[in-house]
């Protein structure tokens, strides 16, 4: 019966063939020469080479993907040219001001492909909300769920950010809601200064054509980007900003809150953010 299973084994896995009368151990042939084993059968002779040791199977290794980096940058450097970043901004401004209208500026937005992320992205997320309010919320970048959405936060945090504002009676048909990224980076990590740099033209562009009543910027990458400020939130927020860009005729009311996924993470900030909506309730009634 063992025998039958011994058999069975074999077959399963592949061992149907008898190459010599004994099995081989390649680990002592290392250092050994080429090796020629004959079997019971003198017509037929199998050639055991010895193995490689682990450096040299490591080398070889080595080789092979280099070669195969540098084939695949021959590839891909005969069919990309580099472009420099500042041609890149140059062509997002002449795109971001050829749009008359927010509407166009979304097209554009969705036709430019001078963004890495974009190739990368699910959909290109532009904003949501009432396109005639008088209050314009800038956030950071699309996550996870608004990627595969096309909605900016539809997500945790974009929940919690609905409910922060309905506790002073606004909603997404009050609010028009944007970022200052239009595609999500690879694993939510913080925008690049560059791709910052590419994206700004519209965002600056978007904000000229909404002209805001009050713009609230939405956590630190946002205050950074859109003010130039790189202090914390902590010391941002509280209070109304007089923000002077060279794009609008006159300054804009601004207002800095905290992420709402910073406040996910730190509950007891909560209630400075609640301070922060009735500083804005507060603006809006005059």
């Amino acid at each position: 019966m063992k025998n039958k299973e011994a058999l069975t084994f074999y077959a399963d896995n592949g061992l149907d063939e008898i190459i010599a009368e004994n099995s081989q151990n390649h680990f002592l042939a290392l250092d050994k020469k080429p090796t020629e084993v004959k079997t019971k059968n003198q017509n037929y002779t199998s050639v055991i080479k010895p193995a490689l040791s682990t450096s040299q199977a490591l080398s070889t290794l080595a080789k092979k993907s280099q070669q195969s980096i540098e084939n695949s940058a021959q590839i891909i450097g005969a069919e990309q040219k580099f472009v420099p970043l500042n041609e890149i901004v140059a062509a997002a401004k002449k795109a971001a001001q050829a749009a008359k209208t927010i509407e166009e500026l979304r097209k554009a937005v969705e036709k430019f492909d001078g963004c890495g992320l974009k190739k990368m992205a699910t959909n290109t997320v532009f904003a949501d909300g009432n396109s005639d309010s008088d209050i314009m919320i800038i956030g950071e970048a699309p996550g996870n769920h608004e990627d595969l959405q096309g909605i900016p936060f539809c997500g945790d945090s974009g929940k919690l950010l609905d409910e922060m504002f309905r506790t002073i009676n606004l909603d997404r048909t009050k609010l028009y809601i944007t970022n200052v990224i239009f595609w999500r980076p690879p694993g939510n990590r913080r925008p690049t200064e560059e791709e910052l740099a590419i994206c700004r033209p519209f965002v600056e562009r978007h904000i000229q054509l909404f002209n805001p009543k009050i713009m609230i910027l939405v956590g630190s990458t946002s205050m950074s980007a859109v003010l130039g400020i790189n202090d914390p939130v902590t010391g941002v927020r509280g209070k109304i900003i007089e923000f002077a860009a060279s794009f609008m005729p006159e300054k804009i009311k601004t207002f800095v809150i905290f992420h709402p996924s910073y406040l996910m993470r730190q509950s007891a900030k909560k209630r400075i953010a609640w301070r922060d909506m009735l500083v804005i309730e507060k603006f809006l009634k005059k």
